[in-house]
């Protein structure tokens, strides 16, 4: 509550003066372009995307009809490949050499063109094998401020509100456990105490890119000391699926994307985030959770939110379940 000194004034005036024919000559091109009748002759690359993606990249995309855009190759790539796109203009994966592509990214270009989906199911059994039930897996949903409106805490700091586990016994039995903080208090310590509790003390603990859960956990422990030696011991059994996935599965239909939203239609068909009612995203969810502990929010439209957060974050750990059977080729357990 105290925001004394949160902001500091500096004048800008002369620099702002300063750019003044760096932007005359802006609004003089844009007009030029704008004026045309037709779009500019250049190939879409990544300067469509830099600094900002430009709002008709998918105009402009789709007028050149690739039928493997270049776009869906993963990673970073190699200065040879980026020499080729700039000199022969390639928007199409089947113009790019093998030579050029890392192994992920021929892996990519193979799968689209040939149409094919790849998976190495006897390494990702030995990726695996290591993890014996109990298993648990795990996802975080946050909020962050640009002001924080709770002490201990920094602007933009990712605050755990939720989470959703589910437990995988070792007779197969799989249970869910929840989280879910929508007071307007600051959830950390509860949420903190109530991992620690559901988490137990052994079992591997699965995450999607998982970076963000230890991440989150860790701060955790770094805040609330007393409970740091069992949060820390929570993020040494944090396994992360998706560099297992990345490594011995591909589909065509992911495009490229290694999100969890991209590969799970290629491997459960069933579960599907946009019939869910609400929710479908991590952004949506922070908005929602700012909605739901708003002071001026119907009780009945707070309920909607809270069942709404339970049913996504319910169905990204579940998510998680299905991906690990399909990965070891297991028969998948229906939809809850």
């Amino acid at each position: 509550g105290r925001y004394d000194g949160l902001f500091r004034e500096a004048d800008l005036t002369a620099e702002a003066a300063g750019r003044g024919a760096e932007v005359k000559q802006w609004i003089k091109e844009g007009r030029k372009i704008v004026g045309s009748k037709s779009p500019p002759a250049i190939a879409t690359g990544d300067q469509c995307k830099h600094p900002f993606r430009c709002g008709f990249y998918d105009y402009c995309h789709t007028e050149e009809a690739a039928m493997f855009p270049i776009d869906w190759l993963p990673g970073k790539r190699k200065a040879a490949l980026t020499r080729l796109i700039e000199e022969r203009g390639i928007v199409d994966m089947r113009d790019a050499p093998d030579e050029a592509l890392s192994p992920l990214q021929r892996r990519v270009k193979h799968c689209a063109v040939e149409n094919k989906p790849y998976i190495n199911r006897a390494a990702a059994r030995e990726d695996l094998r290591p993890y014996e039930p109990p298993l648990y897996f795990l996802d975080f949903e946050t909020a962050k401020f640009a002001v924080p409106v709770w002490e201990e805490t920094r602007p933009y700091q990712q605050i755990v509100f939720q989470y959703s586990l589910h437990r995988l016994n070792g007779d197969g039995e799989l249970t869910h456990m929840e989280f879910l903080d929508l007071s307007g208090d600051d959830p950390s310590r509860a949420v903190a105490e109530s991992l620690l509790h559901d988490c137990g003390d052994t079992g591997a603990v699965f995450a999607y890119c998982a970076s963000f859960e230890i991440g989150r956990i860790r701060e955790l422990a770094e805040r609330y000391p007393g409970l740091g030696a069992g949060l820390r011991a929570i993020n040494e059994r944090v396994v992360d699926l998706l560099p297992i996935t990345r490594r011995r599965y591909y589909h065509s239909a992911m495009k490229g994307s290694f999100s969890l939203k991209a590969v799970l239609p290629t491997v459960a068909p069933d579960l599907d985030y946009a019939a869910l009612d609400g929710v479908q995203d991590g952004n949506m969810a922070m908005d929602a959770y700012a909605e739901a502990v708003h002071p001026d929010t119907d009780a009945a439209v707070k309920q909607r939110i809270e069942q709404s957060l339970r049913d996504y974050c319910k169905l990204d750990t579940f998510a998680l379940v299905r991906l690990r059977q399909f990965l070891l080729g297991e028969e998948p357990t229906p939809m809850e």
